[in-house]
């Protein structure tokens, strides 16, 4: 893979040509990579551009798992663990079976007041819950809680990600969930490292204004964790096994990125600011294989999903609100989870319903989707699997 690399020049370029806190940080190196995203965004390109295979998995339909939103989305070699905002976690089968609830509604042990993260470990799962962490094993059973509480002033967090750290304990994300006041007397970070006692032993990433939010903040590559970027950053961040953090990549979106320091509205004051939809504040979702990189953002309320082909440096974009889709091309609407070289969105049955009067015959029986033309649009979402080349 040819990279292109932060050089001591470049760095100090976009330091100086970036008020904001995108580059001017403690975490960006010489080892970062800057992937370019191209500045004319009508330039879309067509599914089979990145994709060589579409399948299509619908999700049980049973009054115990009802479903009407989902939140976050994660597989493992053999289940598929979805939240959907109802204090619940429903296991399905990867035939789209479903399996089992963990979560209760009544008081006791292993009650959710809200899930907000979950890790999928070999034996069980550990679900991050207000000011607590739950444990089930893949039955349902509960088999542990851990309380805490970070509630002092001068370092809040009321996390919504959480990941296990390679030094021991978690790195709990709370973002700005909870904060009143971005500019306090004192620090206050984006993430913390807590130990197993959940004593705070470092905070990364200072707040300065909103997080933003996001699906999943932290995934995985090889041995390295992966943290989705907060609002108003351009930089992808990593920790190694050693618990370092750094910026990996450098999204360079050129003249569609806000190189100003993002305006806090003040109380009590009105003030005109700047039209922010006019760049790319934020993005999400972002993913990565050995050979392809994946993230989605927001330009002029319009969302974009940017395939970035490592090898041969190239940028492909996709939106699903693009309005030259080919009748033999499924839509893209995106991408929730990964799972190998499958990118992974659920998606509305209705949703699929209306693609069935743009696409044509053939391509309908070439992608085996005339099985599901029986669908209701009250049934449960379905998964997309867009397999990468």
């Amino acid at each position: 893979m040819k990279t292109k690399y932060l050089s001591l020049y470049s760095l100090l370029f976009f330091i100086s040509c970036s008020q904001n806190n995108d580059i001017k940080n403690l975490y960006t190196n010489e080892s970062t990579s800057i992937i370019n995203i191209q500045e004319d965004l009508k330039q879309i390109s067509h599914l089979d551009s990145v994709f060589n295979d579409v399948t299509f998995l619908p999700l049980e339909t049973k009054e115990e798992c009802l479903i009407s939103r989902i939140s976050t989305l994660k597989i493992s070699d053999s289940l598929i663990f979805i939240n959907d905002n109802r204090r619940r976690l429903l296991i399905f089968g990867k035939d789209g079976k479903f399996k089992i609830q963990i979560g209760q509604s009544a008081e006791g042990p292993g009650e959710l007041l809200v899930l907000k993260d979950f890790i999928i470990n070999k034996d069980n799962i550990e679900i991050l819950d207000f000011k607590k962490i739950e444990t089930y094993n893949f039955e349902g059973k509960h088999l542990s809680t851990k309380r805490f509480d970070l509630s002092d002033p001068k370092k809040y967090c009321n996390p919504d990600h959480f990941n296990h750290s390679p030094l021991g304990g978690y790195y709990l994300w709370g973002g700005t969930f909870g904060i009143k006041e971005f500019g306090a007397e004192y620090d206050r970070y984006m993430m913390y490292h807590v130990n197993n006692d959940f004593k705070i032993q470092k905070g990364y990433f200072l707040i300065e204004h909103g997080a933003g939010s996001s699906h999943n903040r932290f995934t995985k590559y090889n041995d390295n964790i992966i943290i989705d970027p907060h609002f108003g950053d351009y930089n992808i961040y990593q920790i190694d096994n050693k618990g370092i953090v750094s910026s990996r990549y450098f999204l360079n979106f050129g003249k569609n990125a806000y190189r100003k320091k993002i305006p806090i509205p003040k109380k009590n004051q009105r003030e005109t600011y700047e039209d922010l939809s006019n760049y790319v504040l934020s993005f999400n979702d972002f993913f990565e294989t050995d050979k392809w990189l994946h993230l989605t953002f927001q330009y002029q309320n319009t969302v974009f999903s940017a395939l970035y082909n490592k090898e041969k440096e190239k940028c492909f974009l996709l939106s699903a609100a693009n309005k030259n889709l080919k009748p033999d091309e499924i839509r893209y609407w995106g991408a929730y989870t990964i799972t190998k070289d499958q990118l992974v969105m659920p998606i509305e049955a209705n949703w699929l319903k209306i693609e069935f009067d743009r696409l044509s015959p053939q391509y309908m029986k070439k992608i085996n989707l005339n099985q599901y033309k029986d669908i209701k649009e009250s049934d449960n979402p379905v998964l997309v699997f867009y397999k990468l080349k």
